[in-house]
């Protein structure tokens, strides 16, 4: 075997020099504690520090002495509105009274244009008094839209009339609630109320004409 390798190497290497380098062995450290003992001293680690980057000096801002502190003005007080006086309202004045009365049977009609009745009209009044025993002489005549005042309350409170017959004038306007039925005749406290159609109506109109005669034969009990 041995002669075998030694043809081998001489085939392989027949040409060429080969070298043989002997193994050197280095010689061993002595240990630390070693050093310790015979007291030799040991390097201590050289800690380097990196320098530090010094910033550019800011360059100083002049400083401003404080402006002296003007005295505060004193705040402008609320001004107060001039007090107007109160508008004073005048007393109500009384309201007109109703016209006095002066007979049994009262008479209501509204002529705006003109205070006193038409001839025609006063004619034909005249005759339906005097039918039921009374006249334009024995009864209080009012115009609605002349009378000074209009509030037939004290009339009914007094009882200062008998018969009040109106010719187209609601009673509401003197101020008295009364529901009153055109043509029919209603006993109100000792009163006769009567609502009838305005005169120059009823006397343009036959049937109206028979309707206020059978109306005031109820209220004044005639046969």
């Amino acid at each position: 075997m041995e002669h075998s390798s030694v043809a081998l190497f001489q085939i392989l290497y027949q040409d060429e020099t080969l070298f043989q380098l002997e193994e050197r062995v280095l010689p061993a450290l002595p240990p630390v504690e070693a050093a310790v003992q015979n007291d030799t001293p040991v390097p201590e680690p050289v800690t380097v520090q990196a320098p530090v980057p010094t910033l550019p000096a800011t360059p100083a801002v002049p400083v401003q002495p404080p402006a002296p502190a003007s005295p505060a003005a004193e705040p402008a007080l609320p001004q107060t509105p001039p007090i107007t006086p109160a508008p004073t309202t005048p007393a109500p004045q009384p309201a007109a009274a109703f016209p006095a009365l002066k007979h049994k049977v009262l008479v209501l009609t509204d002529e705006q244009k003109q205070k006193e009745m038409l001839m025609s009209e006063a004619l034909f009044l005249d005759n339906i008094l005097k039918a039921v025993g009374h006249s334009l002489e024995t009864s209080d005549v009012l115009n609605f839209s002349f009378m000074p005042g209009q509030d037939a309350r004290t009339v009914l409170a007094g009882k200062t009339t008998n018969y009040f017959i109106s010719f187209g004038v609601p009673l509401i306007k003197l101020h008295l609630d009364l529901l009153l039925v055109p043509y029919t005749p209603k006993n109100l406290e000792g009163i006769w109320f009567l609502l009838v159609d305005p005169l120059v109506v009823i006397e343009a109109d036959r049937n109206l004409k028979k309707k206020l005669w059978q109306a005031l034969q109820k209220m004044f009990e005639i046969s």
